[in-house]
């Protein structure tokens, strides 16, 4: 019997690494009460959709503008003081946004001035929590704690936006923002109470590099890195691609779809969404079991192309069981790759440029976010949804396929 699951929870059994995992699940869940709570202020405060739009898209803008300044920061002052700083300043904002949702109307011009600033701390928080991991626990136990973190993730993103929903119901709006607030000062708390050891894991990834590391001092090097590195080059190319192919696939095609070709409206789409977020968790769980395999290189680019042909059939025999078990197997092997090439990216960016690298990962998902719900809207107009799923499916079968004509990706 494969002794990988026993080896899952051995980050859990380092102080540091459990300290992290329960700040950040507390926080993400924050996060999805946020989701659920902020569109009921703006409308319980009569500002309707196309106020709401704005607020969202001034947040959307800041957090992306401020990306390659959280990867920045993370190289020069460490990913832990970062995201403790930026998780600190948004129990603040947060805090600050109750404050005015309890003394009644909010105008647009308020509700921007906090939009604006939460995105920018989101901005600077996201590389650092990419580059933290091997400053708390060992190269050993990186495909664990990244597993384990997938897991927290897709179980947040469940219980995050239930609680709020359950809370916006119950209470005033502004007791989920208040709770929000709650688990930021949490997460920073966690933040300061680790303390990595020293930095053994950098060390370690500085002497292999060493050469690199000397010359990854400007954006302009890390580029040039990111460039010539097999590896980092096809993750942009796959992130950039299935972001493009995902937002606009799960949050406009995929509810057409319910609705129109299956008859299920709400229901059917609820159903595929639990069918990803269950793939998620098993994805998740066997991610490190990939990384001992011989071919392990080989194994995730074809884990991808079925990826992208798993999503192909989400539409074949309209049928929802067959949709949800596409879904979920698609999931799987997303949520597998992704421990993979975190993990590689972990071990083998130096040190010094992790955080902008990460930077550039986040940069061309929040690239696509917006491309991708454009294209899929105005498309859908012309097209079935069916047609949708499946060219978006193709495109990430053939974003992975590039990666069989690099040598080096192959046999990573």
């Amino acid at each position: 019997m494969s002794v990988w699951p026993q080896r899952l929870p051995a980050p859990l059994r380092e102080r540091r690494f459990a300290l992290y995992l329960i700040g950040q699940l507390l926080s993400q869940i924050g996060d999805g009460i946020y989701l659920v709570t902020l569109p009921f202020v703006m409308l319980n405060q009569g500002g309707g959709p196309a106020n709401l739009g704005v607020v969202l898209a001034c947040y959307g803008g800041a957090r992306l503008a401020f990306l390659p300044v959280g990867g920045a920061l993370a190289d020069r002052l460490g990913a832990r003081p970062v995201m403790l700083a930026a998780d600190a300043l948004r129990a603040v904002v947060v805090l600050g946004f109750a404050a005015l949702a309890a003394h009644g109307h909010i105008p647009l011009w308020a509700m921007i001035a906090v939009a604006v600033p939460f995105g920018i701390l989101g901005g600077i928080f996201m590389p650092a929590s990419f580059a933290v991991l091997p400053q708390i626990v060992g190269p050993e136990s990186l495909a664990a704690g990244n597993s384990l973190i997938q897991i927290m993730q897709s179980t947040s993103r469940i219980a995050g936006p239930a609680l709020g929903g359950m809370l916006v119901a119950s209470f005033r709006s502004g007791v989920g923002l208040l709770i929000d607030a709650i688990t930021f000062l949490v997460s920073s708390l966690t933040l300061m109470a680790i303390r990595p050891s020293s930095p053994a894991v950098e060390t370690a990834v500085e002497t292999k590099h060493a050469n690199d590391s000397d010359r990854l001092r400007t954006w302009r090097s890390v580029l040039r890195y990111a460039a010539g590195s097999p590896l980092v080059r096809m993750t942009l190319l796959t992130t950039l691609v299935f972001n493009l192919a995902a937002v606009g696939l799960i949050e406009i095609a995929l509810p057409i779809f319910a609705q129109d070709s299956l008859g299920r409206g709400a229901f059917g789409f609820g159903v595929m969404m639990t069918g990803l977020g269950a793939g998620s968790v098993i994805g998740a769980l066997l991610g490190p079991a990939l990384l001992r395999l011989r071919r392990r290189g080989m194994v995730a680019l074809c884990l991808g192309v079925a990826e992208g042909l798993a999503l192909t059939g989400i539409p074949v025999g309209s049928s929802l069981v067959m949709a949800t078990a596409a879904m979920f197997t698609a999931a799987s092997l997303q949520a597998t790759v992704n421990v993979f090439y975190m993990t590689m990216l972990q071990r083998t960016v130096p040190a010094r440029a992790l955080g902008r690298v990460m930077s550039l990962l986040a940069t061309c998902a929040g690239l696509a976010y917006p491309a991708s719900a454009l294209l899929a809207g105005a498309v859908l107009g012309t097209v079935d949804p069916e047609v949708v799923i499946i060219v978006a499916g193709l495109g990430v079968s053939a974003a992975f396929s590039v990666g069989f004509f690099s040598r080096p990706y192959r046999n990573l």
